[in-house]
């Protein structure tokens, strides 16, 4: 008779077909499922941005400040390839 009451008797409820806590593992494991990408779009963003600050860009910026610094060209010069390079 305990048997039957614990497992599958009447005892059981409407939640018999739900899963352990009423059902409410689906929930858990859209969270999980929401955090995991979450995690991933945030090491892209990440990796994004990261390679935009150590391109070519800045490296060619650079170039031109010390060409600019060093008397090489003049600042309209400068200007231009400031403007050429955006």
């Amino acid at each position: 008779m305990f048997h039957s009451m614990m497992y599958g008797g009447r005892m059981m409820g409407p939640y018999v077909r739900m899963g352990f806590y009423g059902g409410y593992p689906w929930v858990m494991g859209i969270a999980c499922l929401a955090l995991l990408l979450a995690l991933v779009l945030s090491i892209i963003a990440i990796y994004r941005t990261s390679k935009k600050r150590s391109g070519k860009e800045s490296s060619a910026h650079a170039i031109i400040a010390e060409r600019f610094a060093k008397g090489e060209i003049s600042r309209e010069e400068f200007e231009q390839m400031k403007k050429d390079l955006r």
